[in-house]
């Protein structure tokens, strides 16, 4: 499963006027994507769906840009896998 493309899918899904080609790994949430705080748990508990994990909400706080978002999964599927 790539990351990447099921985070893109989720932000999509929250924001249905966003331009795929506009997700970018360094494309910052709130100013490039225009998600926010709210559309950005949406995305999360649709990734915790997708990938089975618990993304905590202090880990949320951290994110600002696509790549964060797929950093922390990465971070959280070796956790769950050690």
């Amino acid at each position: 499963m790539n990351i990447f493309e099921e985070v893109k899918k989720a932000l999509c899904k929250v924001n249905p006027g966003l331009e795929e080609d506009k997700v970018v790994v360094s494309a910052l949430l709130k100013d490039d994507l225009d998600i926010d705080s709210l559309d950005l748990v949406e995305v999360a508990l649709t990734l915790e769906d997708a990938f089975g994990l618990t993304l905590p909400e202090d880990d949320l706080d951290t994110v600002t840009t696509v790549g964060d978002i797929v950093s922390l999964i990465e971070t959280r599927l070796k956790v769950r896998s050690a």
